[in-house]
């Protein structure tokens, strides 16, 4: 069975208190007690009782973010502890919730805190695995899901195999080991040494619709039962897609979740006209090559949602750093130095 974990959310002298575990368990709380307080207005969270936060739960409060935006009001975030602040500057979600540190002891699990990159300024790649192109990513900005041009999408795919042959944990450790060859024959990600860890850096070359494009992912989450990828400035996407499996009983879900948006309103077209489907293809490749190493074959579902539907016309300006773009003059001056 899936772990069980508590997310309790109050409305207390104008303030949502937090208490517990946000995780993909934690969207009933958040939106009962985003109800309770009136649209257009700013909502408080007090997160000095929060024990963790992971990916999914930091999906919940971008959420919550985006539902108050939409109302016309905000979300600031008080009585955060230090580590669910270094949360908020690897993700990027600083502006988003102006986080005010805590002034006094908070509930967090610094160990659990663990499995979160520490936040960092650029990405910085320090050994090319053989056969990768380094480009479009040292150097750059990890950028999140409250950053970015086009509209913020949630697109979970999710794969049930029989729990009787597939644990979650030997599922989780496969789609680790054998990421790269579980892509479809375009993609090629490389892993660095280290692996998939906090941290950690995955180069990606690979072949679109729009021609080749060099870029990669900062792994800013990792622990024993999920990981994710976040992007560099000028990837297609600026946000994060992650990887979690467990147990519901009589089967063993794989889930891969993308929180994201598009990078600039060049990235924004282009998923609009074909890049959107390819996307759902490869994810639904990866989940079918993962249950076929088990010798099974299985239905992947999708399932969409649109969390935020304005275009940030302030971050058109990362059409600058367009990694398809950068590519393709990357492998043109490439052409003309060879002739």
């Amino acid at each position: 069975m899936e772990k069980t974990s508590v997310c309790r959310m109050s409305v207390q002298e104008g303030r949502i208190v937090v208490e517990g575990t946000l995780d993909r368990n934690a969207r009933q709380a958040c939106e009962a007690a985003s109800a309770q307080v009136p649209p257009g207005t700013t909502l408080f969270l007090d997160c000095s009782g929060i024990e963790h936060v992971d990916i999914f739960g930091l999906n919940e409060l971008v959420r919550l973010r985006e539902r108050a935006r939409a109302g016309g009001g905000a979300v600031r975030a008080v009585g955060v502890p230090p580590e669910l602040m270094n949360v908020f500057r690897a993700t990027g979600t600083v502006d988003a919730f102006d986080p005010r540190p805590a002034n006094g002891p908070t509930s967090y699990d610094s160990t659990r805190a663990q499995a979160w990159a520490a936040a960092v300024d650029r990405i910085r790649v320090d050994r090319v695995p053989e056969g990768a192109v380094n480009l479009n990513v040292d150097g750059r900005r990890p950028v999140g899901a409250t950053q970015g041009f086009g509209r913020l999408w949630e697109k979970t795919y999710l794969m049930r195999l029989p729990s009787g042959r597939v644990s979650p944990q030997d599922a989780m450790a496969v789609l680790r080991r054998r990421f790269p060859s579980l892509q479809p024959p375009e993609n090629r990600f490389f892993p660095g040494e280290e692996g998939i860890v906090p941290g950690g850096i995955v180069l990606i070359n690979a072949r679109t619709p729009g021609g080749l494009i060099a870029t990669g992912v900062w792994v800013v989450y990792a622990d024993e039962d999920s990981f994710a990828f976040m992007t560099p400035r000028g990837h297609p996407e600026s946000g994060w897609v992650a990887f979690t499996a467990y147990g519901d009983g009589e089967s063993t879900v794989v889930r891969i979740t993308g929180f994201a948006r598009a990078g600039d309103p060049l990235y924004e077209l282009a998923f609009e006209i074909v890049g959107s489907r390819v996307q759902e293809r490869i994810w639904t490749y990866v989940l079918r090559s993962l249950a076929s190493g088990f010798g099974l074959e299985a239905d992947v579902g999708i399932r969409k949602s649109c969390v935020g539907s304005d275009l940030q016309w302030a971050r058109a300006g990362s059409i600058l750093y367009n990694a398809q773009v950068m590519t393709f003059l990357w492998n043109l001056k490439r052409l003309v130095k060879r002739s």
